[in-house]
């Protein structure tokens, strides 16, 4: 049996700072229009699982070592909320909290792509604390391999972010628990100040509801495929505009809308080279807007391939806004929470560019990756594939409706 939040327990807990070689104190970090947008939304929760991994004993060590190094370049992860009138990111110099844990049974089943043991999954990801940016955990089963469970705060950080963090984490503790120089690479940049932006707006959300337990459909070899069809009505597509778009179709057929009914597609893009000036590759926070397609339902399942290529069309012209004008309309972003409907909306996260399976602690390529805390009906996370050029694919829907998804899914 996979374990469950019963059948895993805390063996240890310690505290991780950044190696820091300056005694000298940092300055609070004020956040960014980008940051505050998500206050309120609950941590995000990632998890990979090693099934080669070794013994909890004998990587230790080298995952705390490599952790405080890892820190030391990503300082803001390390901190947390200030307790002010301010929205701002204090250096506490208490570091981050690493549980050690152990479960019973094989990671072999629930590392299977065909199972989505969610209790499973959520008994291998850390809480929180209030105020805190970072929680890792780390489980060793009884039948062997490690789960790698980390929750963030997204006032900290965006996907990009989170996962160059993850990336120099693994990248050092490969090597033993030292950077490097090679590794260490250019300076990472979270000064907020470098967002220059016509005004400011702060957004306090609040979550609500019952989860809706995810499911996930892998997608490997038609990717080509479906960019050929959608291009067949209109130009060149992307893979990402082929593949939301063919997902956006495939929810509203399984919801089974009516053709008159409003339904809205919600992803986010990239503003750091967009912005002007560009904040560069090595910025860390958050640097992502809110993009918004609607259409009707009716628009989008037409026959053959119109549906498609009426979907590509509005993304792509959706795109080309953010590529003008990446802050137009700012004050008005945050509306965008209060226009949704439940039930009739389709929310992207993340990114096929993200190499989530490149993740190699030294344990060799994680066996699987998951986003834990998809909890919203008709959220959607996007990462590249196991296998080169693939994406995979998660979604989360109510019951009835994923199996009508998964058969309506499978490219042609």
């Amino acid at each position: 049996m996979a374990a469950s939040r019963r059948e895993t327990s805390a063996s240890n807990v310690t505290r991780v700072c950044p190696e820091i070689t300056s005694t000298t104190p940092q300055p609070n970090l004020k956040l960014s229009f980008f940051d505050v947008l998500w206050l309120g939304i609950p941590p995000v929760t990632r998890l990979l699982l090693y099934p080669s991994a070794p013994p909890l004993r004998t990587a230790s060590h080298s995952l705390i070592s490599s952790l405080s190094l890892a820190l030391s370049r990503f300082l803001p992860l390390s901190g947390r909320l200030a307790a002010s009138d301010e929205v701002e990111i204090a250096f506490s110099g208490n570091g981050i909290a690493l549980l050690e844990a152990e479960a019973e049974g094989e990671i072999g089943r629930i590392a299977n792509d065909d199972v989505h043991d969610w209790e499973a999954f959520r008994s291998l990801v850390p809480d929180l604390e209030a105020g805190e940016l970072l929680a890792v955990q780390v489980t060793e089963f009884a039948g062997g391999g490690l789960a790698l469970g980390f929750a963030f705060s997204h006032l900290v950080a965006d996907g990009r972010s989170i996962w160059s963090f993850v990336e120099a984490w693994a990248d050092t503790c490969r090597a033993g628990g030292v950077m490097k120089p090679e590794m260490a690479g250019a300076a990472v940049v979270y000064d907020r100040s470098l967002i220059v932006y016509p005004s400011e707006a702060y957004l306090n959300l609040v979550s609500s509801g019952t989860p809706n337990y995810p499911d996930d459909v892998h997608k490997s070899g038609n990717i080509k495929s479906l960019k050929e069809r959608a291009a067949s009505t209109t130009t060149t597509v992307s893979t990402f505009v082929a593949i939301v778009s063919h997902i956006w179709i495939t929810a509203i057929q399984a919801k089974k809308l009516n053709h008159e009914d409003t339904t809205i597609l919600v992803f986010f893009a990239d503003c750091r080279d967009r912005l002007q000036p560009p904040l560069g590759p090595n910025f860390f926070g958050n640097c992502v807007k809110i993009c918004t397609v609607k259409a009707m339902s009716g628009d989008l399942i037409k026959g053959g391939d119109h549906g498609l290529s009426f979907a590509c069309m509005a993304l792509q012209e959706e795109i080309r806004k953010v590529g003008e004008n990446p802050l137009e309309e700012l004050e008005r972003w945050t509306e965008v929470f209060s226009e949704l409907s439940e039930g009739r909306m389709v929310v992207v996260s993340a990114s096929p560019r993200f190499r989530v399976y490149d993740m190699d602690f030294g344990w060799g390529r994680p066996g699987r990756v998951e986003l834990v805390c998809m909890t919203l009906d008709g959220h959607v996370a996007l990462v590249e594939g196991k296998e080169e050029g693939s994406v995979q694919v998660s979604i989360a829907l109510p019951p009835s409706q994923m199996d009508v998804f998964a058969s309506l899914f499978h490219l042609v």
